[in-house]
């Protein structure tokens, strides 16, 4: 039997039971490894991605847009009281991953070593990591989105229904196409990004708020730093509704978050900020290790509603730390992987921290557990391609399951 550190030489392109045998495994647990919605010991998972890359092998586009058309959309969102809710608001793109030795100069045609093509915008990684971890940290997930009519805003669709992510789109969506996205990743990890700009009505999330009743449940109303300055109200009308309000720094405009760093701060329950934020907070730090102690500190002196209960800061390799509520401040590490695409990394760690924290985790247990998520996704190219299960999460960050949880053996 071969392993991912020998694996057999591969004539063509890889498949599936290229990769199964240079694993040792079979193929039905190297796709449950690449759909992420069956658990898989982490061991088992690592032998698997190393073989992929190993053998350099990408799964097929179109069996698994047929496959995702396929599945029924699973459970209900609607989902007892018992289960937190999870509503991101932001973009759907289509993106094309390419694989290049490094960025191309002016005029250069540069060749890359494969395009895929996976689904992205920040909101829609966020619910679909989420709605994956499961029990015992499960999310009902949902995303306030607008999608057009062509093939692939049908594609994405299936996709998310596929993620269990139920898609909340205005009537008139069947409009245009889906948003694009050319992602170039270098071999260290580090990506370039060209978006097509894409904004959503403020109408749709202000009824979506006005029709939701968050009586009873923990649900919580997510925004991508993209739409937070033309939804921001929105977002403090759901708060005071009884939602529990999130944002995420990725695609904050900087002059916007220099200008409207109080109003953010005192809107968001969780904040979740990166390194490059600290830089337009008026008064704050540029450096990190600076940064922890003025967020506690203002924290600590903030009135009760002009500070959210947890703000994180993301440090790439350093992992993240939470300064929560009362002014204290606690580190995670981030668990060592072989980088090779960073796109997905932060979107992991806030779709696995809000998992956590929904379901009643202390922030310091839900940033531990969001690190191993962030490590996960950049070891795998696609910003969807790795959604981390509870039980995958839990032991490499180090985290007791109750014992409701699938016991480790059980899983193939």
């Amino acid at each position: 039997m071969s392993g991912p550190d020998d694996p057999r030489p591969i004539a063509g392109t890889p498949t599936i039971s290229d990769v199964a045998r240079a694993a040792g495994v079979s193929k039905a647990t190297v796709s449950h490894v690449l759909n992420g919605r069956v658990p898989v010991r982490p061991h088992t998972r690592a032998r698997v991605l190393e073989a992929i890359r190993a053998l350099d092998y990408v799964p097929a586009e179109t069996a698994r847009s047929l496959t995702a058309r396929k599945r029924p959309a699973g459970p209900d969102a609607r989902a007892g009281a018992s289960v937190p809710r999870l509503t991101t608001v932001g973009y759907v793109s289509v993106d094309y991953v390419a694989c290049v030795p490094r960025l191309p100069q002016r005029e250069e045609r540069l060749q890359a070593r494969t395009i895929i093509k996976s689904i992205g915008g920040p909101a829609a990684n966020v619910a679909a990591v989420a709605a994956g971890v499961g029990a015992p940290w499960p999310v009902a997930a949902s995303i306030i989105t607008s999608i057009g009519s062509d093939q692939e805003s049908d594609w994405a669709a299936a996709e998310l229904a596929a993620r269990q992510v139920d898609l909340i789109a205005s009537r008139e969506r069947r409009q245009g196409r889906l948003d694009r996205a050319l992602v170039l990743v270098e071999p260290d990890g580090r990506r370039t990004i060209v978006n097509e700009p894409s904004s959503l009505a403020e109408v749709d999330v202000r009824q979506f708020v006005e029709a939701a009743d968050p009586a009873g449940v923990v649900w919580c109303l997510h925004l991508e730093g993209f739409q937070a300055p033309v939804q921001i109200e929105a977002l403090r009308r759901a708060r005071a509704r009884g939602f529990r309000a999130s944002v995420q720094a990725t695609g904050l405009p900087p002059a916007w978050l220099a200008d409207n760093a109080d109003r953010l701060f005192s809107t968001a329950d969780a904040l979740f900020l990166h390194r490059e934020t600290l830089a337009f907070l008026p008064g704050c730090p540029p450096d990190p290790e600076r940064a922890l102690p003025w967020l506690a500190a203002r924290a600590a002196q903030a009135p009760a509603d002009a500070w959210p209960q947890v703000v994180t800061l993301t440090l790439g390799a350093q992992g993240a730390a939470v300064v929560t509520r009362d002014g204290r401040c606690a580190r995670a590490p981030a668990p060592d992987v072989t980088v090779v695409d960073k796109t997905g990394a932060g979107d992991a760690f806030v779709g696995a921290f809000l998992a956590l924290w929904l379901n009643g985790c202390e922030p310091d247990v839900a940033a531990r557990a969001a690190c191993a998520a962030g490590s996960l996704a950049a070891a795998q190219y696609g910003a969807q391609e790795m959604r981390p299960i509870a039980q995958e999460l839990a032991a490499l960050a180090g985290i007791h399951l109750p014992l409701q949880a699938e016991p480790a053996s059980a899983l193939p």
